[in-house]
């Protein structure tokens, strides 16, 4: 997020993120479980409750695109572990507008989850970060973040963008710790931006629409320098 730029940021523009900065536990890092969210019935969830289990968080919101189409690939992949616990966690609205803006209280925010569990069919638990964004700020700020983390508190995979592919693997080889978290986009789940933007308003889908060349520029801008720094690292260390 761009200094000087408030966390529930009215209208969405490029500089309300920093594309590449991603706070919080990397992979092979203990996590910090002393945090607390606050369920769709308005009761407090400890992060901790999970300690000593395999957790999936992954982040979203009712405008976010990235985040509605992984909906039924993660439903699919929590019958598909379900010795897993699955947490999806309630941000900022990635695209506010008329309709949707940010919310101003934790009610609002719970009310906007609710929709978001209704009109997207989600089964997973959703859990309302608080509305100043204590845990997004602290755990990477993007919109559609995913995290893995093993019994032991370990995370074993994060990565910016949440794809339910990637977290299959990485579940089918529970021992591996992943290490890569940068994750291309470009060209992903194009069908669906425009109505998802659209539950933000018409002020919305123009700004993104309005912006969406420095979206694609700076988004394959980064893919470049991450691909070239691993190539890199490949050469230097084999």
């Amino acid at each position: 997020m761009a200094k000087g730029e408030t966390y529930n940021y009215p209208r969405f523009k490029m500089s309300n993120y920093e594309l590449g900065y991603f706070p919080g536990p990397k992979a092979g890092e203990k996590v910090d479980y002393n945090y607390t969210l606050t369920d769709l019935d308005g009761n407090e969830v400890n992060l901790s409750n999970y300690r000593g289990k395999w957790l999936v968080m992954e982040t979203g919101s009712l405008t976010c695109p990235m985040y509605v189409k992984n909906v039924r690939k993660f439903i699919k992949l929590k019958d598909k572990y379900p010795d897993v616990e699955w947490l999806m966690i309630y941000v900022r609205e990635a695209h506010p507008g008329e309709k949707i803006g940010q919310a101003g209280t934790i009610d609002k925010k719970i009310a906007y989850a609710k929709q978001n569990r209704d009109d997207y069919h989600e089964e997973r638990k959703i859990v309302v970060d608080s509305v100043d964004g204590k845990w997004h700020h602290d755990w990477g700020l993007l919109p559609n973040m995913v995290y893995v983390i093993n019994p032991e508190g370990t995370v074993t995979y994060r990565a910016d963008w949440s794809f339910a592919n990637n977290v299959d693997r990485v579940l089918k080889n529970r021992d591996d710790i992943i290490t890569n978290e940068h994750i291309v986009i470009v060209g992903a789940a194009p069908w669906i931006t425009i109505p998802v933007t659209l539950k933000g308003g018409w002020i919305a889908l123009y700004d993104i629409l309005i912006i969406f060349p420095k979206v694609y520029y700076e988004h394959l801008k980064l893919d470049i320098q991450t691909w070239l720094g691993r190539r890199k690292a490949k050469k230097w260390f084999g």
